[in-house]
């Protein structure tokens, strides 16, 4: 009976333990930044602008497409009025339809359709490497956050730690208060002691919390559901930062698309200039419609020479009048289908438009294009001027970081060794409880600043790498 008991409570500790594990989703920094690249709202409408931009290429493309349109109406007329069909005036009611289709195409206005085509091609190029821009942007976000959070998860190991070692020696000089070895005076700098590890703990737990929700923002999750990260194995050593900076600098020019977008850019004013100067020459239109008609009003005599009497009556004010004075004579409306092969007409035109004066709109608008091609220009050195800020400054931390971390390092063992020296003998009772919390601070303090120098490190030499193109993994 225990032996089921035991079983039994051992497959429902199994159970719990993987539905844990399973609500414990663990996120990899590739999958935190595959995530965001996907779900991120500001990449979403960025993705939506990219439409727009196909969109407009697709647009200029048409317009080196003949422009084709046909309509058709049906109605009557009441009272005094021409008819279109016979040109006569007439009074009595009368019904009709018209039907007509058209037709253009640009055959010159100064190129602008052309210009304008490879202006929108270049806005998408422009809009694609923004998107790629936005989407680097994201992944440095994400990553620093990434890192910042496994810093403070070092951070909670190590004030966890340091309050440990604090507590097992109030522990100890409390048994010696009792046995009257030490003062009152010491517990109390003890206690002291374990109270300031204790809060320093608690915040470092505090700005992991907060650093988690962070980075959960960012991937647009739910902040309530279980999160955590995986820890991978961090590498000190890298010689990425090692190359000049004009060299890092010279490599990121060929993969940088913040730079590539400022280029488009140029691109874009020169065809938007071209195009306002397209403005001024002459344009040609070829045009071309056709079109037919039919009328109640069009009429013919029924019973004699169809065509010698529909010309007659349609000579006569009103047919009812040609029907009173010659009662012998009887009229019929022209059949519909022959009366669309009669009125059947078509037409070809050439459209000559030379623009004179426009009260020098188009001058402002090519002095405007003018200045938007130089600031885009300026705009391109601009970028570049950031990217090799961004590069020297991350060269230049990545220097400082390495050499603070390997002071910082050899100032961790000294103050290690120090602090294992002051144990003992705070231990054996020849030293004060001021001057072991000293030594227990310097270590505090070494072990802080080892653990930060290294983690800036490596994120600056992430950020090398990064921008030659190498991406960014831990």
């Amino acid at each position: 009976m225990n032996k089921k008991r035991f079983l039994l409570l051992f497959a429902l500790i199994c159970i719990m333990s993987t539905a844990t594990l399973q609500a414990q989703t663990v996120w990899s920094l590739e999958q935190c930044i595959d995530h965001a690249l996907i779900n991120n709202l500001d990449i979403r409408r960025q993705h939506l602008e990219v439409d727009r931009a196909k969109t407009a290429v697709i647009q200029s493309y048409g317009n080196f497409i003949p422009t084709i349109s046909g309509s058709s109406n049906y109605g009557y007329r009441y009272g005094r009025s021409i008819d279109q069909v016979t040109n006569e005036i007439y009074t009595e009611r009368i019904a009709y339809q018209q039907m007509s289709m058209s037709g253009g195409l640009n055959l010159f206005s100064g190129f602008q359709a052309i210009n304008n085509y490879r202006l929108n091609q270049a806005r998408q190029s422009a809009v694609n490497y923004d998107t790629e821009s936005l989407q680097n942007d994201l992944i440095l976000n994400i990553a620093n956050a990434y890192l910042r959070i496994l810093y403070l998860e070092d951070m909670v190991d190590v004030t966890r730690q340091q309050l440990e070692v604090t507590m097992e020696q109030l522990e100890r000089t409390r048994i010696l208060r009792e046995g009257g070895t030490v003062t009152r005076g010491h517990l109390l700098e003890m206690e002291a002691m374990a109270a300031e590890e204790e809060v320093r703990y608690t915040n470092s737990q505090n700005q992991l919390s907060l650093a988690y929700l962070d980075l959960i923002i960012m991937l647009e999750l739910d902040p309530d559901e279980d999160f955590a990260i995986e820890r991978p194995d961090l590498v000190m050593e890298s010689t990425s930062f090692f190359y000049e900076p004009e060299h890092i600098y010279q490599k990121a020019l060929q993969t940088e698309p913040s730079v590539f977008a400022a280029k488009q850019r140029i691109e874009m004013a020169e065809k938007s200039l071209a195009l306002h100067r397209g403005s001024r020459s002459p344009s040609l239109q070829l045009q071309s419609s056709m079109g037919s008609a039919y009328s109640e009003a069009f009429r013919r005599i029924a019973n004699g020479d169809n065509n010698n009497a529909t010309a007659a009556v349609t000579r006569s004010y009103n047919p009812n009048d040609y029907m009173l004075r010659n009662n012998d004579i009887t009229l019929e409306i022209v059949p519909y289908r022959e009366q669309l092969s009669q009125n059947f007409a078509r037409s070809i035109q050439l459209s000559l438009y030379i623009p004179i004066s426009n009260r020098l709109q188009t001058r402002t608008n090519i002095q405007n294009a003018r200045i938007d091609l130089e600031q885009s220009r300026l705009n391109y050195e601009r970028q570049k001027n950031n990217l090799g800020r961004i590069i020297h400054q991350a060269h230049g931390d990545a220097l400082a970081a390495y050499k603070s971390y390997t002071s910082n390092t050899k100032s961790l063992e000294a103050a290690k060794e120090s602090f294992h020296y002051a144990e003992q003998r705070f231990n054996l009772g020849l030293m004060s409880s001021l001057e072991f919390n000293e030594a227990k601070a310097r270590l505090n303090r070494a072990e802080i600043n080892a653990l930060q120098a290294m983690y800036e490190f490596i994120f600056m030499v992430k950020i090398l790498e990064f921008y030659q193109g190498e991406g960014f993994s831990l």
